[in-house]
């Protein structure tokens, strides 16, 4: 629960209480109002102008009715929640107290497992951000965003918070319940994952292709999750339950594969929110479609020998290492020169090429190098969108440049961690800019100021800045 830290009147002369935070759940208040009066309440993110702001909402209503029987009540809603900081209250009958108002805030039943604290506040700030964001969207579902039209369990944020979403809580049962949900949509799709778990049907003539899914990155929740959770908990319980999910995706992938090894059809997200885009208006980012599938076509069919390994499917295990290994020979014949350098020269092309060990032999360190000199163009800061910014640090610090990694954490300019925590941010947002330099929202379509994805850097606090690792060799931290 969370009092309110003030009471606001705007420019507008409207009334709204601050909770300090953004945060999940609903406000309780005790009030005795005449009979048939009515008591208006509107949640949203941000003031603008200094008055009550809810366009990034888009058709979400976000507001509560109360129509008094002339009783003291305390009265909450019982059959929703809200995402917000701030709550706009008209027809309030007399003084306006904030203690008669209660923020309750709502998440699945977790228990807290890690916490860094450091010397810098705005690192502590950004990792308290990254938490809220995690019990602000791990409701149920690990949803994308808690507060507008939305609310969905997009796959592919759920897999790159997954790592961090480990270490600072135990979720395992939470994760289990997802995938066992994913397994089943699974079955009615020939192994394609939908991009949201669980799925509906939505848009034109409800045909709208993002909901059939199959995109790279997004649809890799079904392999590089349930690897997550046995690498945290040591459980292959989890790999029981999910190798034929897992299997079945990269059966899926390799169904869309010519015969070149590469995938290079269907609809992808990409670098979704990458900073590299030709166009400034996409959320497409520069990275070539072909490109990240291919390499998460590798990875997941890697996770697949893994896990077939840690189960004794021995003949499992080496038929997805040989698919693996095909698949990197051809990425390698098409992305790379002989000396290694990449055609794609992105930050994120680099990322994935050592995360997802894409690199011909002995030429790592040329790759490494290169993903040094991408950064100083843009004098040492990011561009990178959903899919390279989870592995950006960490492939830094493994690769000899834990300073640079060190230097984008650091940074409080745009584009960096610390400049939404210096604009006052309470949670993760969804771009890099989601709200601009004079306070404004860059962007109203898609701007969500609770959106954990780029959160996962706390996995890179905690595994390369604490140096607490999971172990394939040791899982559960044994």
């Amino acid at each position: 629960q969370r009092k309110p830290v003030k009471v606001i009147k705007t420019p507008k002369n409207e009334t709204v209480l601050d909770m300090g935070q953004n945060m999940v759940g609903w406000l309780q208040f005790k009030v005795n109002a005449p009979k048939g009066s009515e008591i208006f309440l509107q949640y949203g993110e941000e003031l603008q102008d200094g008055c009550f702001y809810r366009e990034n909402l888009r058709s979400a209503k976000a507001e509560f009715r109360y129509i008094s029987n002339g009783e003291t009540a305390l009265v909450q809603p019982y059959f929703t929640f809200y995402g917000f900081r701030y709550v706009k209250i008209e027809g309030w009958p007399d003084e306006l107290r904030p203690e008669d108002f209660t923020g309750c805030v709502v998440y699945s039943d977790m228990e807290r497992t890690g916490t860094i604290e450091t010397s810098n506040p705005f690192v502590n700030k950004l990792f308290q951000n990254a938490l809220w964001s995690q019990k602000g969207n791990f409701l149920d579902v690990p949803t994308d965003c808690p507060q507008r039209d939305e609310r969905m369990g997009w796959t592919g944020d759920a897999q790159v918070f997954s790592g961090t979403a480990s270490f600072n809580m135990d979720v395992y049962a939470f994760f289990n319940k997802y995938l066992y949900d994913l397994s089943l949509e699974q079955k009615e799709r020939n192994g394609r994952v939908p991009n949201v778990i669980p799925t509906f049907r939505m848009g034109k003539e409800h045909g709208d292709p993002r909901m059939e899914g199959g995109a790279c990155g997004w649809g890799d929740a079904a392999t590089i999750i349930p690897w997550c959770m046995y690498q945290f908990y040591g459980d292959e319980a989890i790999l029981k339950q999910q190798f034929d999910s897992m299997k079945a995706w990269v059966d899926f992938i390799h169904s869309q594969d010519d015969g070149s090894r590469l995938w290079n059809k269907g609809l992808h997200y990409g670098d979704w929110l990458a900073l590299d885009g030709p166009d400034p208006l996409s959320p497409m980012g520069g990275t070539p479609n072909d490109f990240v599938a291919s390499a998460f076509y590798k990875h997941s069919a890697e996770l697949v020998a893994k896990a077939a390994r840690v189960l004794g499917k021995e003949d499992v295990a080496a038929k997805y290492q040989q698919l693996a290994n095909e698949v990197k020979k051809a990425i390698q014949d098409e992305f790379f020169s002989p000396r290694g350098r990449i055609a794609v020269n992105t930050q994120t092309a680099h990322v994935l090429a050592l995360f997802m060990d894409l690199v011909p032999g002995g030429l790592r360190d040329r790759v490494a190098d290169a993903l040094k000199q991408k950064l100083m163009e843009c004098n040492y800061h990011l561009k990178t969108g959903f899919l390279g910014t989870p592995y950006l640090c960490r492939v830094l610090s493994e690769n000899g440049y834990n300073d640079l990694a060190y230097t984008l954490l650091i940074n409080d300019d745009f584009p960096s961690w610390l400049y939404e925590v210096k604009m006052g941010a309470t949670t993760i947002w969804e771009r890099w800019n989601s709200l601009l330099p004079n306070g404004k929202f860059a962007e109203l379509g898609m701007n969500s100021l609770n959106h954990y994805a780029y959160g996962s850097i706390v996995e890179w606090m905690y595994r390369n800045m604490c140096g607490i690792n999971p172990m394939e060799e040791y899982p559960g931290f044994r």
